[in-house]
């Protein structure tokens, strides 16, 4: 749920406008951006346990780069929350996908 005025306390129903968390992130950079509204911190249970699968991995790994929905900050909270043995088991996949695309001897992600 986003926020027109960039106040998460402003819960007034013309206030509130429906959106993905990815837009609503996107939209408190704008806010953030033009000094309007309140940057908060977004909640991800996923962080706690560090990322859970691959795809996770990846968009945390694209947001350090900028190119990702998460904040920086999320980012770096949810891979330093992954185990050591998932942070290898997700790169031992990406691997074997560059592999699979041919890509592994090329500077594509992928």
């Amino acid at each position: 749920m986003g926020h027109v005025d960039g106040h998460e306390e402003n819960s007034e129903p013309e206030n509130l406008l429906r959106n993905c968390r990815a837009c609503n992130t996107s939209l408190g950079v704008v806010f953030r951006n033009r000094g309007i509204g309140r940057r908060t911190r977004q909640y991800n249970p996923a962080e706690t346990d560090g990322a859970r699968s691959l795809a996770q991995w990846v968009t945390a790994v694209t947001s350090l780069h900028g190119s990702g929905p998460m904040t920086v900050e999320g980012a770096i909270e949810l891979i330093r929350a992954t185990p050591a043995a998932k942070r290898s088991q997700f790169a031992k996949e990406i691997w074997r996908l560059r592999r699979e695309h041919g890509t592994d001897k090329t500077g594509v992600p992928f």
